[in-house]
């Protein structure tokens, strides 16, 4: 794909069995939704990333630390994807997500039980909604979420280069940079709220990939591949 420079690449499945095919009767109705068969039509696919490992810092018990601390942040817990355990190492096996789901909810849920937060005294500062009445619907911002996406997907995917990673940071910069005065006269809604926070997570992931040395779990940089007999990479520069 990166070197056609394609949208995807065809899936052939017509030499499989019928029973095979009977076993995904997800992906043949999801297929047949498009107009497509399985075993008989080309299957356009493409790499996807569907597991965040990363996330909030968090202890054995899935309380989060304040950042860049070891600290304790009080009465906030993150459990699941959100949450970065160790658990997993650099790379996730697929099919392991009850570990995080499963046992940290668990090991969660038992320690409210044995230490319940204070009860809320209802002490807050009023909500006021001075302003609000001044700021505008926001433009359609399909077309923003979608360079966003095609941005990671073609610079930050499986196989990365110093050079793409530059390229996709120039181009996160750029659109947070529209986003945020987007965010500022905007009315806070779901769709605006959410391509702010995708852009601060692209822009983390890719100054984090960029600052990596070495090649480990799910970070593959082709300009880091080394032997063993030479000292590790330099991290790409400004």
């Amino acid at each position: 794909m990166k070197k056609l420079g394609t949208a995807h690449v065809h899936l052939i499945t017509s030499h499989l069995d019928l029973p095979w095919q009977d076993k995904f009767p997800t992906i043949a109705r999801r297929l047949k939704d498009e107009g497509l068969d399985l075993g008989s039509d080309p299957i356009p696919v493409v790499p996807a990333a569907h597991y965040m490992v990363g996330g909030i810092r968090v202890d054995d018990i899935g309380r989060a630390y304040l950042h860049g601390t070891r600290t304790i942040m009080p009465h906030l817990y993150a459990i699941g994807e959100v949450a970065c355990t160790g658990m997993h190492g650099a790379n996730r096996l697929a099919s392991n997500s009850l570990l995080e789901a499963v046992v940290y909810a668990q090991r969660v849920a038992q320690h409210l039980i044995q230490h319940p937060p204070p009860p809320y005294d209802g002490n807050h500062p009023a909500w006021r909604a001075d302003g609000l009445g001044a700021l505008r619907e926001h433009a359609p911002i399909n077309h923003d979420r979608t360079s966003l996406v095609r941005t990671m997907t073609e610079e930050v995917g499986i196989v990365r280069s110093n050079q793409r990673l530059k390229r996709a940071q120039r181009r996160l910069n750029l659109l947070h940079d529209e986003v945020d005065l987007m965010w500022k006269t905007a009315r806070p809604t779901r769709e605006i709220v959410e391509l702010r926070n995708l852009c601060l997570i692209g822009q983390l992931v890719v100054n984090d990939a960029l600052s990596r040395t070495e090649n480990r779990g799910l970070h593959y940089n082709v300009d880091l591949i080394r032997d063993d007999t030479h000292e590790p990479a330099t991290p790409a520069s400004d």
